[in-house]
């Protein structure tokens, strides 16, 4: 099991620096399974698409899913919906 600030540090080096500007910053939200990696962009209409990555409370191990599949989706059905993922690389 990882904590808050291990994921902070998975994420950062999978995706970069949280206080990234030009709206490529991004939080951590909780769930069950983790952290999913909120980014600043989410509620930005302009931008459509891109991947949803996930830290993984149990492993550490950050998870990428597709735009088809919605973050409520992710967050409330993630043993359902892992298939549906790539694990991204360091």
């Amino acid at each position: 099991m990882i904590t808050y600030e291990q994921a902070e540090r998975i994420a950062a080096g999978a995706v970069g620096p949280a206080g990234a500007g030009d709206g490529r910053g991004w939080h951590l939200v909780e769930f069950d399974a983790g952290w999913v990696v909120w980014g600043d962009w989410f509620g930005d209409p302009s931008m459509r698409g891109g991947a949803v990555c996930v830290v993984e409370r149990a492993t550490g191990r950050v998870m990428s899913f597709p735009s088809s599949v919605a973050v409520t989706r992710i967050m409330s059905e993630y043993n359902e919906v892992i298939d549906r993922a790539l694990p991204v690389s360091d």
